[in-house]
């Protein structure tokens, strides 16, 4: 039942045991020539992959080379014979530009494809997958497509982990290649969170026995130092109180990760560790559950600052990009208190990358807990560009980190001054307006929130209390 083509190339060998011996320029010939005719033989046929079963159950092969399918040596030809090129009808979608057939193409694999996309220009390129937020700069897919010559390219969707190698075919993927596709990407996606989800357990179990190791702070490490924060219950550090290690929990109170801070500032998180969700209460979750207010920040410097000003518990979600789920969490635990996020303003990222994501992010978690989103406001010149430089845009930036030589070192200058002022810890820090700045915009800002809080639940109550009253009856009219 094996197809002996393939392995004719070694029938010399049985010629020469039996006393035929053949010059080496004779076999290579014979080999090459027995090659051919192997190939010249071979019927290949156009096999849909959904179809492969059928096909192999009739006695077709696959040719690994080709990458196709062929009538086997004992192969129905009747039955394959639908699957005969001749026979098989156009299933291509009609001819596309380039750029269409690539836009496709990144569809097929779950990206959302929008605005400028794609650019084939040969560089990498950023786009937003199904299931987050669209972004036109940033987001969990990834793409290069060339346009010289052949068109080309290469995209990856990191959120299912699913990847294509492209070139241009001159048509569009049909309905059952999509749907392949799609059933691929769930397939891994379900695959990948399940193997994700046992690694973030074993970390979490691996982050509780590291705490066996760790003391409380009791004096300020170098870190809280530097950033002007007193110790909070909560906070923990090494025997010789140099480092700084404060453990992420989800809304349970189940520590999953642990933010290591050393002496310097440098951060980093538990390796293969679950982040997103987590946070930090300063003060602890049954401060927090006192607290008149849920208001939360990025970083634990922020979160310290807040909450020293505050006079309550305050919360630390780590990065922008986890606020929303973190301020979603905390909102559904806590639905009667008012939510405030304390933003970082990155105006710098805004002139370099075009984005501002401690606002953006900011706004977004205040929107979906019908919070309220507030930035730190700094003097005059700490956390804008100067007027009298040219001004910095996104491929200008590009430009210097290609070229090295785009921006001054005025320009460069100021964008790292803006850097250092995004937060409400800088504020309290670094700006000319010190703690009594961070005071007056924060406690401002939120007793404000919290007294319209207050009112709005006092109107709710009054109402119920107008419908639950019995309706006195009308006395009778004298005639």
């Amino acid at each position: 039942g094996v197809d002996a083509a393939p392995f004719a190339k070694w029938a010399q060998v049985d010629a020469m045991a039996a006393g035929e011996p053949r010059s080496v320029q004779q076999a290579q010939g014979e080999t090459q020539k027995l090659e051919q005719q192997t190939q010249q033989a071979r019927q290949y046929l156009a096999v849909p992959y959904e179809q492969r079963n059928a096909a192999k159950a009739a006695g077709a092969l696959w040719d690994k080379a080709a990458k196709s399918w062929y009538v086997g040596p004992r192969a129905d030809a009747a039955k394959l014979e639908r699957w005969k090129p001749e026979n098989v009808p156009d299933q291509q979608g009609p001819a596309m530009m380039p750029q269409e057939e690539f836009a496709d193409a990144l569809r097929s694999i779950g990206c959302v494809v929008s605005g400028e996309h794609p650019i084939m220009d040969g560089k990498k390129h950023r786009i937003s997958v199904e299931g987050e937020k669209p972004s036109e700069k940033a987001g969990s897919g990834f793409y290069v497509g060339h346009l010289d010559g052949h068109p080309a390219g290469y995209m990856k969707n990191n959120k299912t982990g699913i990847d294509m190698k492209w070139k241009s075919k001159g048509y569009t993927l049909d309905p059952e290649e999509k749907a392949r596709m799609a059933a691929e990407a769930a397939t891994k996606l379900q695959a990948r969170e399940a193997e994700q989800a046992q690694a973030h357990e074993a970390t979490a179990q691996r982050v509780g026995r590291q705490m066996a190791d760790l003391v409380p702070v009791e004096q300020p490490t170098p870190y809280m130092q530097a950033k002007g924060i007193e110790p909070q219950a909560g906070v923990f550090t090494d025997r010789a109180g140099q480092k700084t290690y404060i453990p992420a929990t989800d809304v349970d109170g189940k520590q999953w990760t642990m933010q290591y801070i050393q002496e310097d500032g440098t951060k980093r998180f538990a390796k293969d560790s679950r982040k997103e969700g987590c946070f930090h209460v300063v003060g602890g979750m049954d401060a927090l559950a006192q607290a008149p207010a849920l208001v939360i920040g990025e970083g634990y410097a922020t979160a310290g600052s807040l909450s020293q000003s505050l006079g309550f518990a305050t919360v630390a979600a780590f990065d922008s990009g986890n606020l929303p789920a973190v301020a979603k969490a905390l909102h559904e635990k806590f639905p009667d208190k008012p939510v405030i996020i304390a933003g970082d303003d990155d105006r710098h990222l805004e002139l370099t990358q075009g984005v501002n994501p401690g606002k953006a992010k900011a706004q977004e978690a205040a929107k979906i807990t019908e919070g309220k989103a507030m930035l730190p406001i700094f003097a005059p010149g700490e956390n804008s560009y100067p007027a009298g430089l040219p001004p910095v845009i996104p491929e200008k930036f590009r430009e210097h980190q290609r070229t090295g030589t785009a921006l001054s070192d005025q320009q460069l200058a100021a964008l790292d001054h803006m850097k250092g002022k995004t937060d409400f810890n800088d504020l309290a820090n670094k700006s000319v307006l010190g703690k009594e700045g961070i005071d007056r915009q924060v406690r401002t800002a939120v007793h404000d929130v919290i007294e319209k809080h207050q009112a709005r639940i006092e109107q709710q109550q009054q109402r119920v209390q107008q419908q639950d009253q019995p309706l006195q009856p009308r006395r009778a009219a004298k005639i």
